[in-house]
């Protein structure tokens, strides 16, 4: 391929869905928007502390220092997985360009590792006033602002999903999870939202 050639972007989980839209019986304001954060760009980055000046390079951002947190720079964010793994979204399409810079900054014999798992992961973005009304229905976490702030993240199950979620300064949710669980999640959250609306844009 010409490097001045435009590449298609391939399908995402949600490709082929329709959109949903679920009045609230009450006649008021939907209750839950829900999007997909399509062609999202996702690395998985596994190393110490050491890392910490390669990722910065990179991403514009330091590593969190906090377990379940996550530290953002714009558009990137990266967020904290495990003592000695992290997660990195950035823009849709870049994630091959910072695989490239990243793995050109590894030396050899540092322990470090970057696998772009872009394909392998859904994000959605949810929002709107039954947000954690809904939420609450299926996870066991406590999501109220004053425990689960901006800046935060979790890992936990959503009914029968493993997500990933990340508290946001503007008080929406991001969501991750597999992309074999996304129709599902779609699905459960559409139906745990019958009673306050629910709005699904493909």
């Amino acid at each position: 391929m010409a490097n001045n050639a435009v590449q298609i972007p391939g399908r995402t989980p949600m490709s082929g869905r329709d959109d949903i839209t679920i009045p609230n019986p009450d006649g008021g304001k939907i209750g839950l928007q829900m999007r997909e954060l399509k062609h999202l760009g996702k690395l998985n980055m596994r190393g110490g502390k050491g890392i910490n000046p390669i990722v910065n390079t990179a991403t514009g951002c330091n590593l969190p220092r906090k377990a379940n947190s996550y530290v953002s720079a714009g558009e990137r964010h990266v967020m904290w997985l495990g003592p000695d793994e992290f997660l990195i979204l950035c823009e849709a399409g870049k994630e091959s360009d910072l695989h490239g810079i990243i793995s050109a900054e590894i030396k050899n014999g540092q322990r470090a590792a970057v696998t772009n798992v872009t394909d392998s992961l859904c994000a959605f973005r949810l929002s709107g006033p039954a947000l954690l009304k809904v939420l609450a229905k299926g996870c066991a976490l406590d999501l109220h602002p004053s425990q689960f702030t901006a800046g935060q993240t979790a890992q936990t199950m959503l009914s029968h999903a493993a997500v990933t979620m990340m508290a946001m300064p503007d008080g929406s949710m991001t969501i991750l999870c597999r992309t074999s669980f996304a129709a599902y999640l779609l699905d459960w959250i559409a139906d745990a939202s019958l009673e306050y609306g629910f709005n699904f844009k493909a």
